[in-house]
């Protein structure tokens, strides 16, 4: 049998048999409290993992954009320049990513003779010796500023 909620000072109204048990109205009054700190310690766990991943995120995001800054400045300057100017030596590309400059280094360069071979009959081509066959730009890797703004390391290298 269930028990019958019982008023201050009164008798069990509804109690079939004398001795009932009545429920206790202050027996029931910390369910409620006890379940909406359990859901308001869920919520904030879930809070707060939420604003971590989001963080994490936006972080992530800005070392996307500005590693994207840079390649397409470093692009930029192999295009403009050129490869045999750059491949010469001495010649520093500086890059820019809002307030903060990095001053690259030359690139490193390596120049090959390439023989092409062409059917029976035809002459062979050798190119000169001066094409760059391989070459290698990037940030310094001993720079904090490239380390702040890219992440990690801090390097980034376009090489072929």
């Amino acid at each position: 049998m269930k028990p019958v909620p019982c008023t201050k000072g009164a008798p069990c109204k509804g109690a079939r048999r004398t001795g009932a048990q009545c429920a206790s109205p202050h027996r029931q009054r910390g369910d409620a409290l006890v379940e909406s700190l359990v859901g308001v310690i869920i919520a904030s766990i879930m809070g707060l993992g939420l604003a971590f991943t989001a963080s994490k995120m936006i972080l992530s995001q800005r070392y996307v954009a500005t590693q994207n800054a840079v390649l397409d400045q470093m692009t930029a300057s192999l295009s403009s320049q050129g490869v045999s100017t750059l491949c010469a030596g001495g010649t520093t590309v500086t890059v820019v990513v809002g307030s903060t400059s990095l001053a690259l280094p030359a690139p490193t360069c390596a120049a090959a003779s390439v023989t092409v071979s062409a059917p029976a009959g035809a002459l062979p081509a050798t190119l000169s010796a001066g094409l760059v066959t391989t070459m290698s730009f990037s940030t310094p890797s001993s720079n904090t500023a490239a380390q702040n703004l890219l992440g990690g390391s801090g390097v980034m290298i376009i090489s072929q």
